[in-house]
C-alpha cells in the first residue's frame, strides 16, 4: 500500500484527494503559493477536444471574503480547500474529499478510480473523486523553474474539469547558493576556474558554500 506520507518526501507526486492524504496535499500547494509569484490556470473539460482556457496573470486575492485561503475539515466526514486569485470572479481553484463518496483513504479513491478507467456502461465512470499531480512546493523548498499544480475532478455526471496551475518563474534557490559561493570563491581566489573543474576538492567548497547559506539567509530576513 502506498503511503500517503510520500507526499511530503517526492517533489512530483501523483495522489487522489482522500480524506487521509488532503493535509498533506493542502501542505504542499500552500508551499507553493507562499512565494508571492504571479500564476496562469488554464481550465478544459478533458471530453471536449477544443483548446483549455487561458488566464495569466493571476495572484491571491487577500480582499476575498474569508481570505484568499480558505479550508474546512470535519474530522471523518470532509475536508475542502480552496484559493481565490484575482482578477477574475472564476480564476481561483480547490479540491475536496467527502467520506460519503467513498474518498476516505487514497487506497479506496484509487481503487475506483482504476475501476472506471474502461467502464462502458456511463452510470460505472468515475464520479465524485479528485486526481491530483504537484512538481515542487516540497517543505523547505523555495521557488523553482517547473512548480506546477494539476487537478482533475469528476463531478456527479462523471465530467472531469482539469485545471493546471503553472507559477512564474522564481529564482531557484540551490542555483543562487551555487553562484554566490562561486563568486565568493572568486574574490578569495581570483579565479573561477579552479572552482568550476573537478580537481577542487569538496571540502574546500564547505566554506563558501556556508557563508553563501548565512548571506542568503540575511537577504530573506530583508524581505521578509
Amino acid at each position: 500500500m502506498v503511503s500517503p506520507e510520500r507526499i511530503l518526501r517526492q517533489r512530483e507526486v501523483t495522489a487522489m484527494a482522500a480524506l487521509d492524504t488532503m493535509p498533506h496535499l493542502t501542505a504542499r500547494v500552500r508551499n507553493l503559493l507562499a512565494h508571492g509569484r504571479r500564476m496562469t490556470v488554464t481550465q478544459r473539460y478533458t471530453y471536449l477536444d477544443q483548446p483549455p482556457e487561458v488566464t495569466a496573470g493571476l495572484t491571491l486575492d487577500t480582499q476575498a471574503r474569508g481570505g484568499d485561503i480558505v479550508e474546512g475539515v470535519k474530522p471523518d466526514e470532509f475536508h475542502h480547500f480552496g484559493v481565490h486569485l484575482r482578477p477574475g470572479l472564476l480564476a481561483g481553484f480547490g479540491f475536496s474529499a467527502y467520506a460519503s463518496e467513498g474518498n476516505t483513504t487514497e487506497a479506496e479513491a484509487w481503487k475506483r478510480y482504476h475501476a472506471g478507467k474502461d467502464a462502458v456502461d456511463r452510470w460505472k465512470r468515475r464520479r465524485r473523486m479528485t486526481l491530483i499531480e504537484i512538481v515542487g512546493g516540497l517543505p523547505g523548498d523555495g521557488p523553482a523553474r517547473g512548480d506546477q499544480l494539476v487537478i482533475r475532478a469528476w463531478n456527479d455526471d462523471g465530467v472531469c474539469d482539469e485545471r493546471v496551475v503553472a507559477f512564474d518563474y522564481g529564482p531557484d534557490r540551490q542555483q543562487q547558493r551555487d553562484n554566490l559561493a562561486r563568486h565568493l570563491w572568486t574574490a578569495d581566489a581570483g579565479s573561477p576556474d579552479r572552482w568550476d573543474s573537478f580537481t577542487l576538492d569538496d571540502g574546500a567548497r564547505v566554506p563558501f558554500y556556508t557563508r553563501a547559506d548565512e548571506l542568503l539567509a540575511v537577504i530573506a530576513g530583508t524581505d521578509g
